[in-house]
């Protein structure tokens, strides 16, 4: 589904969240139903009329589903109030892992881990995804969405600059220094629209400078947040934006909204941009505009930055966690319509094709699309479930609080005003008393997503 964490947290915020939920002590319920509550958002009519039709209307199975849409600025909050007064929709949609804890610790999840082996999750899903989906051992939702950061470039630009898509840290490098000095802003960027947008390129430096491994071993709590090779990858990225290479400079990261960053890219005035698969469903209207090509642009994965770091690496994200309210009335009929909704690999795939919607985390193949789709998109999601080497995006991995620090924070680093020594003392503090308290979610080892 393509309602992206971006959109909800945009709308709902997460500071504070943990704090809100075990304050509010759940009440009763309602009276029996074969109907299945469900609140969602859409981005736009296309997408809701789509989901309508084919999630909802053609949907089979023992309930019968009541579709209730929401605003994308509201849905979480809503969400998290009807769940306070024991209440809300039967099926529970939430940013992702990293707020699975605060809900469970409120009482207001189903444990899904019995219904992991009736319905097959165990093996639908890749284990990671079920590993970030788990709190104290329990399944408490499953992963609706996942991506991963991607690097956009088009091939036309990159044919006039003389340059290739980057495949190491120095080619990273003189990959910006040509673009700027033709001119062009090496990496469109902007976060007018999005503070988290800020957390996108810190996960870059951390999985791709530093390393999966560091990364895995910090969340784990082996080394501190405050290693040297933190601190290095935290003052390239600062390096990196105070020359202007992301978003044209500081003060334009700070006032470019999406739209504008997606026309830079589409218009040739920005050598790339480095975002998340989300924008699958974003570009292609610009490109139609400004290119008459909707197929000028293409992916890669992002280079490693730094010597010794795996090449291929896909920092793995789960964009949306989805899960059953433990005051539901439907129980048995909403894990039903969980199961279709996740791994319903007819209705998902034709999803992915028509609609980019982004699909849960399990396997597609080639022969799942029809001749009619996107080469682009086939290719994604079937690398992604064989990728050799995973990474660790903050908002799937991080703890809230550590999480909200980095996305305030790191613009401090940005605008020079705070040292990265000093940024990374103060994750550190806070992320030592996330992990004390077992608000980590769960992370996989970074050797593929078979582990």
């Amino acid at each position: 589904m393509d309602l992206t964490r971006r959109q909800l947290l945009a709308g709902a915020g997460s500071v504070g969240l943990l704090a809100f939920l075990a304050g509010c002590a759940p009440g009763g319920g309602g009276s029996p139903t074969t109907d299945i509550d469900f609140w969602y958002a859409f981005a736009d009519a296309r997408q809701r009329d789509y989901f309508t039709r084919h999630f909802v209307e053609d949907y089979a199975g023992s309930g019968r589903v009541k579709l209730s849409v929401k605003s994308v600025d509201t849905l979480t909050r809503l969400t998290q109030t009807a769940l306070a007064a024991g209440k809300g929709p039967d099926i529970v949609v939430t940013p992702g892992p990293s707020q699975i804890g605060a809900y469970t610790r409120a009482g207001y999840l189903t444990d899904l881990s019995d219904a992991a082996s009736r319905f097959g999750w165990d093996k639908a899903f890749s284990p990671w995804a079920l590993q970030a989906s788990s709190f104290d051992g329990k399944l408490m939702t499953l992963p609706t969405s996942y991506e991963s950061l991607v690097m956009y470039t088009v091939p036309e630009t990159l044919s006039g600059l003389g340059v290739e898509v980057p495949a190491s840290g120095e080619q990273f490098e003189d990959f910006c220094r040509e673009a700027a000095g033709r001119g062009l802003v090496p990496v469109a960027a902007g976060n007018a629209d999005y503070k988290g947008a800020n957390e996108w390129f810190l996960t870059m430096v951390f999985n791709h400078y530093a390393g999966p491994d560091a990364v895995y071993s910090a969340l784990r709590g082996e080394t501190a947040w405050t290693d040297p090779v933190f601190v290095e990858s935290v003052t390239k990225l600062a390096d990196w934006f105070q020359q202007g290479w992301f978003g044209g400079g500081v003060d334009a990261y700070f006032t470019n909204q999406f739209p504008k960053v997606y026309q830079q890219l589409a218009s040739g005035e920005a050598a790339s941009m480095i975002s998340g698969t989300w924008e699958f469903a974003s570009l292609g209207e610009y490109f139609t505009a400004a290119a008459g090509d909707a197929k000028a642009w293409d992916w890669s994965t992002l280079p490693p930055l730094r010597e010794g770091v795996p090449a291929d690496v896909f920092s793995l994200g789960i964009g949306q966690s989805t899960g059953v309210n433990a005051k539901s009335r439907t129980a048995a009929a909403s894990l039903e319509y969980l199961d279709f909704l996740t791994t319903d690999v007819k209705t998902i795939a034709a999803a992915v094709e028509e609609i980019d919607f982004q699909p849960p985390p399990i396997a597609l193949a080639a022969a799942d699309f029809t001749a009619n789709a996107d080469p682009r998109t086939v290719r994604l999601y079937t690398e992604l479930p064989t990728a050799k080497t995973i990474g660790y995006t903050s908002w799937t991995f991080f703890p809230q609080e550590t999480e909200s620090y980095l996305i305030t924070e790191i613009e401090k680093v940005f605008t020079g005003s705070q040292t990265p020594a000093a940024f990374l003392d103060g994750m550190q503090e806070i992320f030592a008393g996330e992990l004390s308290s077992g608000g980590v979610p769960q992370a996989p080892s970074p050797s593929g997503l078979t582990s």
